[in-house]
Parts: C-alpha cells; structure tokens; sequence
C-alpha cells in the first residue's frame, strides 16, 4: 500500500468520525433537565435571557421521594427535555446545602433561607424567575408529564396573571368523587418501595398492577387502631359486589419489623382475610427499608414508653389507595364509615 493510499484511508476514517460525532452533537446537547447545579443564580437568570429562556430552579431535599420521582422519571424523559429545553434553563437546587447563594436579583443569601423567602421550603418546588430575577410564579407538589407540561405552558403564557395553577391530576382526582382526602401534593405520585411479604415475595406496588390496593400501616401488638382498620377493611371489600372483591388487594406494613417477624404478620393478616376477597398480605423491611418507608409516605412512627408492651407507636392512621396502575389516590382517614370506604374502593377498582 502506498503512503497516499494510507494517507487516503486514515482521512475517510477521519471523516466518517467527524460526521458521527457531528451527528451526535443534538443528543450531547441535551442534557437531562435540572441536571446541573448551581449557586449563582444572578448569572443563571443572566443567561437564560440571552438565550430568550427563562430560568426554571428546581428546589430539592436529599429524602424527598416526590423529587425523587420526578428527577427519575420526568426530568430525564428525552421528549420532555425537547420541549422544555426550548424555553426554559434549567437548574437544581438543593435547599439543605449552607453555603452562599446569589439570588436572582443578586443578594447573597442561603439555600435554605432562599426557599423560605419564596414560601417554598416544601418540596418539590419549582420557581421561575425573568432575566432580570423576578419571581414569575411558584409551584410546590410532584408533577407527572403531563401536569409538567401543563405547568410550563401556563408560565409561558403568563396565565398566573389570571389564576393559579391546578395541575391535571388534581383535577382528576376531584371528578372521582372520592371520601378519601386527597394525597399531600408532595407525595410521590407512584409510590416505590420493595419489601418482603408474607407471600414469601419482595413485593412493591407495581406488582399488583390490575388491582386496587388498600395499604394499612401499623404492627401487629397495636391495641386498638390496626386491628379497627382492618377489620372495617374487612367489612368493606365484603360489601363490594363479588365481581369486585378479588380486584382489592389489602397491605398491611408493619412501622415495628423488631418485634414483628414475618410468620406473626401472616397470622396476623390471615385473622381479617375478607370472605371471597384476596388474602391480605402482610409487608416487612429492615429498619432502614422501614425508614424509607416513613419518609416516602410521610408517615408518623414515634415510640411511646408503655409498662406492659415495652413501646407503643404513635402512627398514621387510615388507609392509603392506589388504583389499579399503582397511583396513589388518598388517604382514607381512621374511623371512615365502610360505605364510604367500600365505594373509595370500588371506585379505584374501575380505574383503568
């Protein structure tokens, strides 16, 4: 071969490689939203109005399971980073960090005093400001695609002039007609543990897909409002139709997996079994599955001292529902009359 064939073959492949790295250049381009941090938000605003964007920051905790949700399943979906990277720069903001931070306007503050100026110290939060650093609108709750969308376009077309903001799910939510009160709008929308069951399964909730879920929380020595609960779970999937009772699926998670082990939680759960309906499954983590839990669905899990039992626990109380995709519909509070439970059920049940 002579020193130009050679000469010729190295510049193809040159070529070819410049050609794909050029072809490549949209996709590195795009990084996935809220991806990048930053401590200057003056210089964001700044430059978010050369490009003819606004700023869009994004205010997170390390523990928050909603942000959490949005940052896995939103944020780095490619057809959502098209649309939104278009008009809005994007940046994170972790409120717990203690360093120094340029606001939008240019005061030096905190992350966290930041977040409580702007009454967002909740989270997740997203704030969008103009190039000059004024706050145009502020919204707090976990968002799905399309309730993220919705928010976008409304800021773009300034409609907060007009009215707040109500994101499509929560509309939903309210034509459902449910006796259930609503989630916190910070909760995750799916929420996502795995524990083990007394089925002899890792189960979360995505595997009961098709059915309704009703999830209790307490452990298996509470003297009063876990067995109340699951028993007028009991008597409300009985009072559904028989077509319905097996497309309920009753949880019970123990807050106790110290003194709870897995063969008392089945004996436990097998003690409410509903006639015609499925068994109820009864769900144990380890101690840091079992704070995950607690932080995922904001629960209340405080020991008490107690001469008899060693401690009892202050816990939350009621029945969280999840329709048949494993979205979380509401909290069904303690004491809920089981006509009105039952039909929260059935109405989960029908949901596609």
């Amino acid at each position: 071969m002579t020193h130009l064939q050679v000469w010729r073959r190295q510049a193809g492949g040159l070529a070819a490689a410049i050609l794909f790295a050029l072809a490549l250049l949209p996709t590195l381009a795009q990084a996935a939203l809220f991806e990048r941090s930053s401590l200057d938000l003056q210089a964001e605003a700044r430059a978010a109005g050369a490009e003819n964007k606004l700023l869009a920051v994004f205010l997170s905790l390390p523990d928050c399971a909603g942000c959490q949700e949005m940052v896995r399943h939103l944020f780095a979906d490619p057809a959502t980073q098209s649309k939104a990277g278009k008009r809005f720069r994007t940046v994170y903001l972790d409120i717990s960090r203690s360093e120094t931070l340029i606001d939008p306007a240019g005061r030096q503050t905190t992350p966290g005093d930041f977040a409580r100026r702007l009454r967002t110290f909740a989270t997740p939060s997203l704030v969008f400001f103009d190039s000059q650093g004024q706050v145009l609108y502020r919204h707090t709750g976990t968002l799905d695609a399309t309730g993220f969308a919705s928010l976008l376009g409304f800021v773009e077309r300034a409609e907060y002039e007009e009215r707040p903001f109500v994101p499509p799910a929560s509309q939903q939510r309210a034509k459902l007609s449910l006796f259930a009160d609503p989630p916190a709008a910070n909760l995750p929308h799916h929420p996502d543990f795995r524990l083990a069951a007394t089925d002899g399964q890792q189960r979360s909730p995505a595997d009961f897909r098709g059915n309704a879920i009703a999830l209790a929380v307490g452990y298996t020595t509470c003297p009063d409002v876990c067995p109340t609960t699951l028993l007028e779970l009991q008597s409300a999937v009985q009072s559904l139709p028989a077509s319905q009772r097996n497309k309920v699926q009753v949880l019970f998670a123990t807050l106790d997996p110290e003194r709870d082990s897995l063969d008392m939680l089945r004996q436990y759960a097998d003690a409410f079994r509903p006639q015609g309906g499925l068994p109820i499954l009864g769900l144990r983590g380890d101690a840091k599955q079992t704070v995950q839990l607690i932080r995922q669905l904001q629960l209340v899990a405080d020991k008490r001292p107690s001469d008899s039992m060693g401690y009892t626990l202050d816990h939350t109380a009621g029945v969280f529902l999840f329709d048949t995709r494993g979205r979380l519909l509401g909290l069904s509070p303690y004491g809920q009359p089981v006509d009105k439970l039952a039909n929260d059920l059935a109405t989960a049940t029908r949901l596609p």
